[in-house]
């Protein structure tokens, strides 16, 4: 490899549930906005909180999709646009929360000379509002929406990071199925967190498990 690709090398991570405890946020941002939905008649499957639970990690179409009991684009359109401004809320006034070691972590990885950005299948206004609360410009070179690839897959987010920033992904770091097949799509290596919204079925398909982000240091060399 020559120098200049390897000054290019880079590591991609998921955000929710991988850097962000978004435990700490989503019930609360959630009931908020199906109150808010219940004023408006607009009905919703049982026990909706821990359906998003199960599902964490699809895109928020797919989300309301499985929420909604008549799931119109009109409809999922107002239900995302109450709940992001919820979770935005949430962010801004102090209730968000990185895991345990992620600043040192992310500090540490920049320092072996990786470029750090983050593929997310939550909206740009939500990660711009994580990005910008928790000063994560400091290590993170930038963070991109699902939204920003026709086929909301993560795979081609990936892919489009790749490509648009031209750079040499080594790793890709998140806790749910979409971030491992994002990675093993990419012929990246594949770190799974064993946090909060994974599954031990998912995990097995990644390269690596890990249960705290401090790990990280041991395996990003």
């Amino acid at each position: 490899m020559n120098g200049e690709l390897n000054m290019n090398k880079a590591v991609v991570f998921d955000m929710d549930g991988t850097l962000l405890r978004t435990e700490l946020i989503l019930e609360s941002s959630l009931t908020k906005t199906l109150k808010e939905l219940d004023t408006r008649s607009i009905l919703y499957v049982e026990n909706p909180v821990e359906k998003y639970k199960e599902i964490m990690g699809v895109t928020l179409e797919e989300v309301w999709r499985n929420l909604l009991i008549s799931p119109k684009e009109d409809t999922i359109r107002l239900a995302n646009d109450i709940f992001q401004g919820q979770l935005i809320s949430c962010i801004n006034t102090g209730s968000s929360k990185l895991y345990d070691g992620a600043t040192e972590t992310l500090a540490s990885i920049k320092s072996k000379g990786y470029r750090i950005f983050v593929a997310s299948n939550g909206d740009q206004s939500y990660l711009d509002a994580i990005f910008n609360h928790h000063n994560l410009a400091r290590f993170i070179t930038s963070v991109h929406s699902i939204n920003g690839v026709q086929s909301l897959d993560k795979s081609d987010l990936v892919e489009y990071i790749i490509e648009s920033e031209n750079v040499d992904a080594k790793y890709m770091v998140g806790d749910r199925l979409s971030d491992i097949k994002a990675g093993r799509e990419n012929n990246l290596q594949v770190i799974g967190c064993n946090f909060y919204f994974a599954k031990d079925e998912e995990l097995e398909k990644a390269d690596y498990v890990i249960d705290s982000l401090k790990e990280l240091v041991q395996i990003i060399i």
